[in-house]
């Protein structure tokens, strides 16, 4: 059976060679999400084949080198960034560093793992948000494991189901880190978590970025307004 690898080179090839297609990593980038069944025949079938093989690969290595809970981590704060902020769908570098950031988190590694670049160019300042929160942020706050928070989310899911019904989807699950300390989306904490398990985490203000520490990276996440 042919690998993966494989199959891509002998794609990659035939669009570069026989198709003359010389912008190709820019066509990979843009359709590294787009479902290559969905594609209409001919070249742009064999463009989205190629992204999606080439995807595959990469989520092989980051999984060989130990790094699939910190891809899990980025690709699931690539996935929420908003449709109008093209800069932000991908990871992007800033400061020597990998960053993924969608507006209310934003996480950067010591070591970059394989992801795709944004389609476009990042220009947010994302080293100065980790430097203001870093320098601000000096009230230690208990880090819960990963257990607690998935059980706490099924639970309150659960919950708000029976509470809303259809409309359960749109309720956020919010996780409180006790009385006069800020309150956070509980799903965008556990992503976090997930790629910095054991991170220390401090606060500054009950409106101001969190900030956590890890030997693998850094990471900042935006507390929600509450009537608390």
């Amino acid at each position: 059976m042919l690998s993966r690898s494989t199959i891509y080179q002998v794609v990659y090839d035939y669009l570069v060679n026989n198709e003359g297609i010389k912008n190709i990593d820019a066509l990979l980038e843009k359709w590294e999400a787009t479902d290559p069944t969905k594609a209409i025949s001919g070249a742009p079938a064999l463009i989205t084949l190629c992204a999606a093989l080439r995807d595959d690969m990469r989520t092989e290595s980051n999984k060989a080198s130990g790094k699939a809970n910190i891809e899990k981590a980025k690709r699931a704060i690539i996935k929420t960034a908003p449709e109008h902020r093209r800069q932000l769908q991908g990871a992007f570098f800033s400061g020597g560093k990998q960053c993924a950031c969608d507006g209310y988190r934003a996480i950067r590694l010591n070591t970059p793992i394989d992801l795709p670049a944004p389609p476009e160019p990042c220009t947010v300042d994302i080293g100065r948000l980790f430097a203001d929160a870093q320098h601000n942020a000096t009230t230690p706050l208990e880090t819960p494991s990963q257990g607690e928070l998935k059980s706490y989310i099924k639970i309150t899911k659960a919950e708000n189901k029976a509470k809303y019904g259809k409309s359960a989807s749109r309720q956020r699950v919010l996780w409180d880190f006790g009385e006069d300390r800020p309150v956070v989306n509980a799903v965008y904490l556990l992503d976090i978590l997930t790629a910095f398990p054991d991170a220390a985490i401090t606060c500054s203000t009950m409106t101001a970025p969190l900030y956590f520490s890890h030997a693998d990276g850094e990471a900042i996440l935006l507390p929600v307004r509450t009537n608390k």
